[in-house]
């Protein structure tokens, strides 16, 4: 029903302090319906980075801490699996 869409901005901040930027694997169009689950994994996303381990620390998401907590969306760390 097209009456039901709502379109939601999420913002993805990357840090880096290395020469080379973490980038995300590919874009990404997140759809997420009305009859998802609690708890059900509504997309993976996978991020690279040119540089090496010797370079610095693995990188992760997280999500931002300045916007509100929204308890109906969480971020999981799946250690690269």
């Amino acid at each position: 029903n097209p009456g039901l869409v709502s379109h939601v901005p999420v913002g993805v901040r990357i840090l880096d302090v290395n020469d080379n930027p973490p980038e995300l694997a590919r874009d990404y169009d997140v759809v997420v319906c009305e009859n998802t689950k609690p708890g059900q994994v509504i997309q993976t996303i996978t991020a690279t980075d040119k540089d090496n381990s010797a370079n610095g620390a693995r990188f992760h998401f997280s999500l931002d801490e300045g916007l509100s907590l929204n308890p109906n969306f969480t971020l999981r760390n799946n250690e690269g699996k």
